[in-house]
């Protein structure tokens, strides 16, 4: 059990804890550390897991294990996780172990569920806060697509049985809940356990995944001799979606989306060579500060020690990085460019259907009459700052306007992308 610092680094912006946050946070505070009260010791959680589900194959995929005991290292030792922060983790990790072993019983009980192919699946990619999230709800309306729901990402084969828990109320802890622990999340992103969610929600028990790095602060797992390896990442990912499948009795052409794609293009199409994907652009002066609050605040959620200071630099260098490589694999033919449609956010704005329909030519997807008269309606009962503005300081980010326009003056010429205010 790693002992943990509790003073915090820096004042987390404008954020405020709600009142039974702060309270539930001082019981660490009165028995010394957090520790004391939610373990997250490796061992024991593994335990937890067999010992509920009765199952005790995680599968033969090399290295999960060393991934799942690396992340504890590092979130016990790490992270600096307040009561909250370590009970969360402590359910998400769980829930984790538990559906791993469920899901590897499945595979060995129904082969064939992995024999099947995945068949073009379509991938929403971008930045984050440039339309990715709005655009998987307006694809989720075409009856050709399928996504992946809130509930089913965390519940693939339901709830552990016995216990008669309905999935869809059992996944609010990691969706719903997240407001209710931060109320400024909503404004950033809306989490609903019925709404299509991102490829790392589901990627999570393969413990070497995105999901965990974005949530807590815990340094680099490679240097625990486990870093993150993305053709696991994408096994899992396939297969996850091979049972989904099965369970559905029937194939499917997948709706999926993630930020996180766009660092990884090259492991999706070797995973699914006949995939399409849909890249999101805006001018990165409205994402970049915007994505280092989002990051601050979701680890703000679990920690006393977050310095937003040194967020935004980060996400300036991670972005600028990631768009330029990304220029760079479609202009060598690293990834196929054929299928890969571009789409600004100010066009997804102004002209929803009309941009929804060109990606959809460019990337040979048929764009039904339905779908056109679903898009209008669905936006229409949801405005664009429904649940208030989203309000950040750029400069406590460690941001300036000119330096984020300077870092990213050939992404923006090359796609052509209208300035903002």
């Amino acid at each position: 059990m790693g002992k943990q610092e509790s003073t915090a680094i820096e004042p987390a912006g404008h954020l405020e804890r709600p009142d039974w946050v702060r309270r539930m946070n001082l019981f660490g505070t009165a028995v010394g550390d957090p520790a004391r009260l939610v373990s997250l010791d490796d061992d024991e959680m593994l335990a937890v897991a067999v010992e509920s589900v009765g199952l005790s194959d995680f599968g033969d995929e090399p290295g999960w294990e060393a991934g799942y005991r690396a992340l504890c290292g590092a979130l016990d030792e790490n992270a600096q996780l307040n009561v909250v922060g370590r009970l969360s983790a402590r359910g998400e990790i769980i829930r984790n172990l538990q559906n791993r072993l469920r899901i590897v019983r499945y595979w060995q009980a129904n082969p064939e569920a992995l024999a099947a192919d995945v068949t073009a699946p379509v991938f929403v990619s971008g930045p984050p806060r440039t339309g990715t999230t709005i655009l998987l709800e307006l694809l989720a309306l075409d009856p050709n697509l399928r996504g992946v729901r809130g509930y089913e990402a965390h519940f693939p084969l339901g709830t552990l049985p016995g216990t008669g828990a309905d999935p869809l109320a059992c996944s609010e802890p990691e969706q719903e809940f997240w407001a209710d622990i931060q109320p400024e999340f909503m404004t950033m992103h809306e989490l609903r356990s019925d709404l299509p969610v991102e490829c790392i929600h589901f990627c999570q028990p393969e413990f070497r995944s995105w999901h965990w790095p974005m949530m807590h602060a815990i340094g680099d797992l490679g240097e625990r001799g486990a870093p993150l390896d993305f053709d696991a990442v994408y096994r899992w990912h396939k297969n996850f979606l091979r049972t989904l499948q099965h369970v559905d009795g029937a194939p499917a052409q997948f709706l999926l989306k993630s930020p996180a794609h766009m660092g990884t293009l090259p492991d999706l199409f070797a995973a699914y060579p006949d995939a399409r994907v849909i890249l999101t652009h805006r001018d990165p002066v409205r994402y970049v500060g915007s994505v280092a609050n989002l990051t601050t605040t979701l680890q703000w959620m679990r920690s006393d020690a977050v310095t937003p200071s040194e967020n935004g630099p980060v996400m300036l260098f991670i972005y600028q990085m990631m768009m330029d490589m990304v220029m760079g694999q479609r202009a060598s033919e690293e990834v196929p460019n054929d299928q890969i449609a571009d789409l600004l956010f100010r066009d997804l704005v102004s002209e929803p259907v009309a941009a929804v329909r060109a990606v959809y030519d460019r990337l040979g997807l048929e764009f039904s009459d339905e779908l056109a008269d679903a898009i209008p309606a669905y936006l229409a009962d949801k405005p664009k700052d429904k649940f208030g503005k989203h309000v950040y300081d750029a400069a406590a980010l460690g941001l300036d306007e000119s330096t984020i326009r300077a870092g990213f003056a050939d992404y923006i010429s090359h796609h052509n992308i209208p300035l903002e205010d």
